[in-house]
């Protein structure tokens, strides 16, 4: 029905990749970039690099490549990079169908495995090494990579390598240790995320290859919402223009595609179903805000004259907010106010502005000469605003005065309450207030990175943008529900000028204990693709961490 609907042969987002649906993406897009690799490949180049983030296409360039690449062309092709030296070794002479065995000593495979390059040389027949999520390969494995480029003749490189990987991958061959390897890449490509106009292109270019006869399904303001909500990642925008349709199609299922007045079809699919979709995906990459009703507050407070607000923006504000009540000077007696100088009494009745701890309630003075009012009790210290002198405005007759009632305390959910926005550039992303358990965990991490041994291992959970603390306080909450949280840290990286929340899980002695320990996470957890990492490798920015410098 949904098919049908649109007038489609087949589902047009789907997140499998799919080559006969790539994109080549404008001037400087993803067929540049395929374009380039084919000659890199071609030319016997010896290591290569492509970086994305997570979502940006790498997996459905790989398999263009694939493709595209000529009969000479053997392609090795590994999923899983988390391996041992040994065992990659072992992993790329399996699939060349070499003699050898997971037993095989490391001597013996490199023999073997020479011997196949330089036969496939002789036949002029390359091999290449594609590897991807190649950031979760351990260092060591990564030197082993690059002892693979030596494999060589006078003129010719044996064996090519091709690394695909997420932007912590150019961090890690930051590492002195592989400083070597760094120097082989010869070519390096960035997977850059679509802009508006090239989302636009990308899901009408989807649309009219999946059999769409009207490729216009998107008004053009649900089209920029999904550009904007997506942040130009092609697995997300996937998502989003497919449940878009979705709820289009189950609000109109009955009925047939709306048209004009020529008998075209209008766009069927509007921004308050994109809304849906951005909703129930939970794409939620907005900053915090501060709550309407605090900013309100504040401005009756400083109308109400000379108050001052003492309150501190946190995740959940649990203080009660300290006004300011204006009370008759008949009962001021009773109430001691500390301030300096003294002033001596009046007859008539005066307004004074004195602290009183919040909520107040209305006082009447029914007998002017002879008052009885319980003394109030004091504000706690740390919400008592500083004592002013007291002024005293006389009037020509006692009167009744309420003191002025202040609002409950309000109680801000702020993963809840936010409003999305725009998503934020990760370059000039600013680090985010943190709720409850960001801050908790951001203050543990110091604790443990001035005990913990570097040369041990920890789990990198999560990496993402400095302005997703939400994102990172619901993955947090994640994490509590699964009682992991207790061994979870969280700091602020700064990674070539780019600002990110490291959340890391451990420590652990050795490597394969923290293999283990990625293979009983949840899945859930599992996909945000953790992997294993030196902890000593962990930089994180102090200036930027919550109560540095207090």
């Amino acid at each position: 029905m949904y098919l049908e609907y649109y007038s489609l042969d087949r589902p047009p987002f789907r997140i499998t990749p799919d080559p006969s649906l790539f994109f080549t993406g404008g001037a400087n897009g993803r067929g540049v970039v395929l374009e380039a690799l084919l000659y890199a490949v071609t030319s016997g180049e010896g290591i290569l690099k492509v970086v994305g983030e997570v979502g940006s296409g790498k997996t459905m360039l790989c398999r263009m490549l694939e493709q595209r690449l000529p009969s000479s062309v053997e392609v090795v092709y590994l999923a899983n990079p988390n391996l041992s030296p040994h065992d990659i070794l072992y992993a790329i002479a399996f699939e060349l169908k070499l003699p050898v065995d997971h037993n095989t000593q490391r001597l013996v495979l490199m023999q073997h495995l020479q011997e196949y390059l330089l036969k496939q040389h002789s036949a002029n027949r390359t091999v290449l090494v594609i590897i991807e999520e190649a950031q979760s390969m351990p260092i060591e494995t990564l030197e082993e990579v690059r002892l693979f480029s030596n494999l060589e003749t006078h003129q010719h490189k044996l064996m090519q390598i091709l690394l695909f990987g997420q932007p912590e991958l150019d961090k890690n061959l930051q590492s002195k240790s592989i400083r070597q390897l760094r120097e082989r890449i010869t070519h390096s490509f960035y997977l850059r995320p679509l802009t508006v106009e090239e989302t636009s292109a990308y899901i009408r270019f989807r649309l009219q290859a999946a059999g769409c006869p009207c490729p216009q399904v998107f008004s053009d303001a649900a089209e920029k919402m999904i550009a904007k909500a997506s942040g130009g990642l092609t697995r997300r925008i996937n998502i989003l223009a497919d449940k878009s349709m979705l709820a289009a199609y189950a609000e109109s299922a009955t009925t047939a595609r709306p048209r004009t007045v020529d008998n075209l079809l209008k766009p069927a699919v509007l921004p308050r179903h994109v809304r849906a979709a951005i909703k129930d995906s939970d794409y939620d990459s907005s900053p915090i805000t501060l709550p309407r009703g605090l900013l309100a507050l504040a401005v009756l407070v400083l109308m109400l004259g000379g108050g001052a607000i003492w309150w501190q923006l946190r995740p959940v504000l649990t203080e009660p907010v300290v006004a300011e009540a204006v009370i008759p000077a008949a009962i001021l007696p009773a109430v001691p106010v500390p301030a300096d100088p003294v002033v001596p009494p009046v007859a008539d009745v005066a307004a004074v502005s004195v602290p009183v701890a919040a909520p107040a309630t209305a006082v009447t003075s029914a007998a002017p000469e002879a008052p009885v009012v319980p003394e109030a009790p004091a504000a706690p210290e740390a919400l008592v605003p500083p004592v002013e002198p007291v002024v005293i405005i006389e009037n020509p007759a006692p009167v009744a005065v309420e003191a002025v009632p202040t609002p409950l305390p309000l109680v801000v959910d702020p993963v809840d309450s936010v409003d999305p926005v725009d998503p934020v550039d990760p370059v000039a992303a600013p680090v985010m207030p943190q709720s409850r358990l960001l801050s908790q965990r951001s203050e543990a991490t110091r604790q443990w990175l001035s005990g913990v041994n570097p040369d041990a291992y920890m789990v990198q959970m999560l990496s993402v943008s400095s302005a997703e603390a939400v994102y990172v306080e619901r993955f947090l909450r994640e994490l509590e529900l699964a009682g992991l949280v207790d061994n979870t840290y969280s700091c602020i990286a700064n990674s070539q000028g780019r600002l990110f929340w490291k959340i890391v899980y451990g420590s652990f002695e050795t490597v394969e204990l923290a293999r283990n320990f990625i293979a009983g996470l949840p899945a859930s957890i599992l996909t945000n693709s953790p992997f294993v990492q030196n902890i000593g490798r962990l930089e994180c920015d102090e200036a930027l961490q919550p109560g540095h410098g207090d």
